[in-house]
């Protein structure tokens, strides 16, 4: 038996087939329609049309606030034409198939916690990095939602109390902020350098990359301490493109020693750990939503 999943992002739609051992048996990606839900329907329906006779299930992960047990999304991040919409209910105007859908933060781990870097540990946390902050909470061996189903959504922690200009954690812990900074202090234009230039600059010794990567991980660092005292996980897995980057994990890592030795009166410092899926997270945790939680059209309620 296979499942259909798809992972939809601002900049890509991500799709695999998986199998019931979690193999990834086909795969592919194309770019996320931007204009139109029925743009965005047509290309769905044209990865769906291809494996529709070798598939038992679909599963969803997504930006926004979503409501899994009636499969509703009430944000959906870039994807304006996706707020407000019964996201099982538009599938079933081309399948009869079940349907699930949820965060794609949240998707990223439920694939940590259920086969990944957090795979039985009681209490963690997965912080993914992209275009935001992104994540999900595992206490006691169980995703934590929180009343508004938003728990984990990272990229709304405020860094300062300024009214007139706010900033959140989403913006300045955005890959782009580290790679904006990176240009700017060489003297660069916009959007000249991307995420895997600026690593192979730090790998051949740029000196000031890397400390535009300390003061980057700096901020992170200030956060994953805020984390640590406020939930206490055994640990944090850094997930994203980012995190299959040696020298960020290392970079972090050693920020965490110094932070402590300045404030030594702390109680406990984060234990982070590469995420084991990384890209495949989001594929992957859709599917273990599926499992939990998969919606009927005719049956609008937790299974």
């Amino acid at each position: 038996m296979s499942y259909l999943v798809f992972d939809i992002g601002g900049s890509f739609i991500k799709y695999g087939m998986i199998s019931d051992e979690n193999t990834i048996t086909a795969r592919g990606k194309f770019k996320t329609p931007l204009n139109s839900k029925e743009e965005f329907l047509t290309k769905i329906k044209e990865v769906y049309k291809k494996f529709e006779k070798n598939i038992i299930g679909i599963a969803i992960s997504m930006p926004g606030r979503i409501d899994i047990y009636n499969g509703y999304a009430y944000t959906a991040g870039v994807l304006l034409y996706l707020e407000d919409t019964n996201i099982v209910d538009m599938f079933h105007e081309f399948t009869s198939l079940p349907v699930a859908v949820e965060n794609d933060g949240k998707c990223a781990a439920l694939a940590e916690a259920w086969f990944g870097s957090l795979k039985e540990v009681d209490t963690g946390i997965v912080l993914v990095f992209g275009t935001g902050v992104g994540g999900g909470i595992i206490i006691n061996n169980r995703l934590h939602r929180g009343h508004h189903g938003i728990s984990g959504e990272f990229s709304f922690i405020s860094n300062n109390q300024n009214k007139n200009a706010p900033e959140f954690f989403g913006e300045t812990g955005s890959v782009s902020t580290l790679i904006k900074a990176v240009e700017k202090i060489k003297g660069l234009e916009g959007d000249t350098l991307t995420g895997e230039d600026v690593f192979e600059m730090i790998r051949l010794g740029d000196q000031e990359a890397y400390r535009v990567l300390e003061e980057y991980c700096d901020h992170i660092v200030h956060h994953l301490y805020n984390l640590q005292h406020t939930f206490d996980p055994e640990k944090i897995a850094i997930g994203g493109g980012i995190s299959e980057q040696e020298i960020f994990i290392h970079c972090l890592k050693e920020r965490i020693e110094g932070y402590i030795e300045e404030k030594p009166y702390l109680l406990a410092k984060p234990a982070i750990v590469q995420s084991t899926y990384r890209n495949d997270a989001n594929l992957l945790g859709a599917l273990v939503n599926y499992r939990i939680n998969h919606v009927k059209k005719s049956e609008m309620k937790l299974i």
